[in-house]
């Protein structure tokens, strides 16, 4: 069986890397499993992990069969993430193996304790839900400003520069960290400017799954049919097959592109969080055969 292993540590916690890695290695040569690939990350509660994205693309690729970690809580950011992961590796048919809960998710124990798992998720998410809902209750019984400030007339000049550069209104908004009708409305009568570059562009292939988060939500359709109406009509897409889409991205430099995959990554989960669902995103540029 071919397995890929994680490990990962805080940045002040970095004398327990070797341990993780020697730990893992004997499991699995113990198992007579075959070490496929080896990740290694440093980090304390970062919101992306590359190396994690990284061991999750090979395994949608079918490349390994299992994953092993030493820790459970080396894997997930939060509880409701490890679920979402651990969700899409069953549906891969990929084993997910931690060492020190001593979990196998292959077995009828470890498939029951992720059910479990899953519920103490939940509970997770509606609990944060109802804090934030009477945070804002109590800020506007203050009367303390709630929601976004009205700062986009402020950014005029900003808007018209990246209009010029090629940008399209949704990726100004985000750029900018606005709404994008107020692109819109602030655009309206404006002389753009030549570019004084010409802008690339990149054709950008996205596997979208969209799932719900329980059992008893029905709305992962609803969430792919406004994605593929509101959020990614700014990029031309072409439909390939059920899941796959493909994208055309505007962009100045590789680091701005890789800015606009997020910023899409991020806003098809906030639309699919709000349904009570989530997604995962793989996008892939076969000219290049670069993942993001």
């Amino acid at each position: 069986m071919r397995v890929g292993i994680y490990a990962r540590v805080s940045t002040h916690d970095q004398n327990t890397l070797p341990m993780q890695l020697s730990q893992m290695k004997d499991y699995i040569e113990k198992r007579g499993w075959i070490l496929t690939a080896e990740f290694q990350e440093v980090g304390s509660g970062a919101k992306t992990r590359p190396k994690r994205e990284e061991l999750l693309r090979i395994a949608r690729r079918r490349k390994i069969d299992a994953i092993l970690v030493w820790k459970l809580d080396r894997f997930g950011r939060s509880l409701a993430d490890l679920i979402t992961s651990l969700n899409e590796l069953r549906e891969l048919g990929v084993i997910f193996v931690s060492i020190t809960e001593a979990l196998d998710f292959s077995t009828p124990s470890g498939r029951a304790m992720a059910g479990m798992l899953s519920t103490f998720a939940e509970f997770e998410r509606d609990m944060i839900r109802e804090r934030v809902k009477a945070g804002i209750a109590n800020a506007r019984e203050q009367g303390k400003p709630h929601g976004r400030p009205p700062t986009a007339s402020n950014k005029l000049d900003k808007i018209i520069e990246l209009k010029s550069e090629g940008l399209n209104n949704s990726q100004i908004a985000r750029e900018l960290k606005i709404s994008r009708p107020s692109v819109i409305s602030l655009l309206k009568g404006q002389v753009i400017p030549p570019p004084k570059t010409k802008p690339k562009t990149a054709v950008i292939t996205l596997h979208l799954r969209v799932e719900n988060n329980s059992k008893f939500v029905r709305g992962k359709g609803k969430v792919r049919e406004k994605i593929e109406q509101y959020i990614l009509r700014e990029y031309k897409p072409k439909k390939l097959d059920r899941c796959d889409y493909e994208l055309t991205f505007t962009y100045n430099n590789d680091e701005h592109l890789q800015k606009q995959i997020g910023d899409l990554h991020q806003e098809m989960a906030n639309e699919a969080d709000y349904k009570n669902c989530f997604v995962e995103a793989d996008f892939y540029e076969e000219s290049t055969e670069r993942s993001f």
